[in-house]
């Protein structure tokens, strides 16, 4: 086997690589972790995360990036909480749709102002999460029991998580559209080349809003998929995702320069993020060194797939 066969090898499965090598570790100083119901409640208690990486990922492939999400879920969450006595199950639906037009306005804004994706997304982190901290006194709100939405999140189907099973769908939907459609050859092309997909005809603004939208409405499920676990929210329910949910989805093998990459991949990269939390639970560090072990992660990941041709001078 050549030095080639192997480098394309690894930049083609280097993230199933990377998963099994940390499942082999986790597993060996934790051998409970391979039971199904271990397996099982992993799943559960990380499908909020899994949901979110599934969102971040397709403004990621357009070589954007939205620092909203953990803060978006949260407000999801409170504002689900609080609609809920009025609303019912409805209240659900009606977050995540209000949540996916705040989405596309954002990628509508990054276009027609021509400032950067972070700078909008990070000014909308704010503001979300002082419209969260506003709403609830930075206190806690809690959820009537009987809400037939957020208990069929929070339970099993086939002995299997509900919200996991919805992470699968919106997976394989996004992964459809991505391969199948116009709008997914478009939003790889933006990803790869942005004048090049200018030049063509297509509407840059209108694939940017589809893409931001997609994100936030996936971290307004996954605010949804919190409460429907533990019956309460918060303003600051989620603000502990934002990192791993990037981990995810970079680890995955989607470049932060946009254009390569997918929502299955990022899902393997999900799954190696839950397994560092878990990895770091069970070595007995404490809870800080997560943050630690991501931003390691993340710093590796951005520097192996970022695509500096078409960066040019880095500043």
């Amino acid at each position: 086997m050549t030095k080639d066969t192997i480098l394309m090898f690894l930049r083609r499965n280097g993230a199933l690589v990377v998963l099994a090598i940390i499942l082999t570790a986790v597993s060996t100083a934790a051998p409970g972790i391979l039971r199904w119901r271990a397996i099982n409640s992993l799943l559960q208690d990380n499908a909020p995360l899994l949901i979110m990486i599934v969102g971040a990922t397709l403004p990621i492939l357009l070589g954007c990036l939205d620092l909203s999400i953990a803060a978006m879920a949260s407000l999801a969450a409170v504002m689900a909480a609080m609609l809920s006595p009025a609303l019912g199950s409805a209240s659900a639906y009606v977050v995540v749709a209000g949540a996916a037009m705040i989405g596309g306005l954002q990628g509508w804004m990054i276009g027609r102002l021509q400032v950067p994706s972070f700078v909008i997304s990070l000014g909308a982190l704010g503001i979300f999460k002082g419209i969260g901290m506003y709403l609830t006194a930075a206190d806690m709100v809690g959820i009537a029991p009987g809400i037939s939405v957020y208990e069929t999140l929070g339970s099993r189907s086939f002995g299997i998580s509900n919200a996991f099973i919805l992470v699968l769908i919106v997976a394989w939907l996004f992964t459809l559209m991505l391969k199948l459609s116009n709008l997914g050859r478009n939003i790889y092309a933006f990803g790869a080349n942005e004048i090049a997909v200018y030049i063509s005809g297509v509407r840059r603004d209108m694939v940017r809003a589809f893409a931001f939208a997609a994100s936030s409405g996936c971290a307004a499920l996954g605010g949804v998929m919190m409460i429907s676990q533990t019956m309460f929210a918060s303003a600051t329910v989620a603000n502990s995702l934002l990192l791993p949910a990037l981990v995810g989805v970079v680890v995955g093998g989607t470049a932060i320069s946009g254009g390569v990459g997918g929502v299955l991949s990022s899902l393997i990269g999900g799954l190696i993020a839950i397994l560092i939390r878990v990895g770091v639970t069970i070595s007995g560090l404490p809870p800080e060194s997560q943050d630690v072990a991501f931003g390691i992660t993340i710093l590796i990941a951005v520097a192996l797939t970022t695509d500096r041709a078409k960066i040019g001078l880095v500043k």
